[in-house]
């Protein structure tokens, strides 16, 4: 895998390709990149079929080792690895550790070793399992096996304890790499950790030096799932920036986990490179339609659409989490929905418009609020189908939008509009 930086922006963002794949060589594909999530090796809720009346564009699907190993034996028994053995061989792969959709149980650690929660319970993997499953499932990209289990409350131990297990990991997971026939020409990404300890950051950089990697993941600021899109920047801010700062700049930075529309933005702006779709993925979950702007809006023409206000996560109090709140803030909301509309609330029971005006996605040319609504609310499984459809194409749209903005120079100008449609909707 080649990895080129075509230009730098004034605030560090990064424009750039990732190239030269030895499955598909002729797969060129832009950063910031977008993987699609998967779980079990397909994107949730949606077949090969959708998938492609969402997209046809190359992509990389990012497949989550603890929803798949389970299955290691069935696809080594198969032998061509797990693109084939899911049907989307004309698609790249890259294996990861955990689910970063998907909130990772804390607290559960043993030597030489991490936990994987599977369907069918906790798993203990350590690096020559982990290897081994790799070798199976023969990605064309593949994460270290890393301990990633720290947040900003993560004690001194805690947190000295993931960067010596992470940078432990990576040396063996290296070394077998190298020693194997199936995986020594296989991009391989290390971890850096460390929570929000700068100087554990900067040590975990300093003692992956001297490795064979491809490029770095950035883990360890939450525990996956919710976790990940309630992060407060000005905790995040001053770590990443030291932490980048000392990364190479010829290799790609990845950073994992369902952050919300601003938080992303602001993550580019610093210089990672890769991220993933387990955002549009958690909304699709609990019945949501992003409607945030993904692009540039001419003239800074203003939100015409009237949308229901909601309050952010910090401003609910007690007596409206019993129940208090009306539409879309109901008494099991616990996330903030900012840039979403709740498909399942009565608003939209008689309403004949699509999702997203303008929309060109499948969903908002068939389909209207009011019957997306019904699907929802009666449980039918084409209600989730067609949410994801939406969901995903809204978010590739979103990071086309962001490639052209660090081309034009506009990137603070779609933040600021973004924060336009935020304030707008908490008024």
């Amino acid at each position: 895998m080649k990895f080129t930086v075509s230009s730098v922006a004034k605030s560090t963002a990064r424009l750039g390709s990732l190239s030269e794949f030895t499955r598909i060589p002729e797969a060129v594909l832009e950063t910031p990149l977008l993987l699609l999530h998967t779980r079990g090796a397909s994107v949730p809720h949606l077949s090969y079929d959708l998938l492609q009346m969402v997209s046809t564009e190359s992509q990389i699907l990012q497949m989550p080792l603890v929803t798949l190993v389970d299955h290691t034996k069935n696809v080594k028994a198969f032998g061509k690895g797990i693109a084939e053995f899911a049907g989307l061989k004309e698609y790249l792969n890259y294996v990861s550790v955990q689910d970063s959709g998907t909130t990772t149980p804390e607290g559960y650690h043993e030597k030489n070793s991490v936990s994987l929660w599977t369907r069918g319970g906790r798993k203990l993997i350590d690096p020559q399992t982990y290897i081994t499953c790799i070798e199976a499932l023969k990605p064309d990209m593949f994460q270290a096996m890393v301990d990633g289990d720290t947040t900003s409350n993560s004690s001194v131990k805690r947190v000295r304890r993931s960067v010596d297990d992470t940078v432990k990991f990576a040396g063996i997971c290296a070394n077998l790499k190298e020693k194997s026939e199936v995986l020594k020409d296989t991009p391989m990404l290390a971890c850096i950790t460390g929570g929000y300890n700068i100087k554990e950051r900067l040590r975990c950089i300093t003692e992956l030096k001297g490795l064979d990697v491809a490029g770095y993941v950035l883990e360890g600021f939450h525990t996956n799932g919710e976790s990940a899109t309630n992060l407060i920047w000005e905790d995040l801010e001053p770590v990443l920036t030291e932490t980048i700062e000392s990364l190479p700049d010829n290799l790609p930075r990845a950073f994992h986990g369902p952050v919300t529309p601003i938080i992303l933005l602001k993550l580019v702006s610093k210089g990672i490179d890769i991220f993933d779709a387990t955002f549009p993925w958690l909304v699709a979950e609990r019945a949501g339609a992003l409607i945030f702007p993904n692009t540039l809006l001419k003239g800074n023409a203003p939100i015409t659409e009237t949308l229901p206000s909601v309050k952010s996560q910090a401003l609910i109090t007690p007596k409206e989490k019993d129940g208090s709140l009306e539409n879309e803030n109901s008494k099991d909301e616990l996330v903030d929905r900012v840039f979403e509309i709740n498909i399942k609330d009565k608003l939209y029971f008689n309403d004949t418009r699509p999702l997203v005006e303008d929309c060109s996605c499948y969903c908002c040319r068939k389909y209207s609020r009011s019957y997306i609504h019904h699907l929802s609310t009666t449980s039918e499984l084409q209600g989730p189908i067609l949410l994801m459809m939406h969901n995903l194409h809204h978010y590739i749209n979103f990071f086309r939008s962001i490639r052209l903005a660090i081309r034009e120079d506009q990137l603070q100008g779609l933040h600021s509009t973004l924060e336009q449609f935020v304030t707008s909707r908490r008024s």
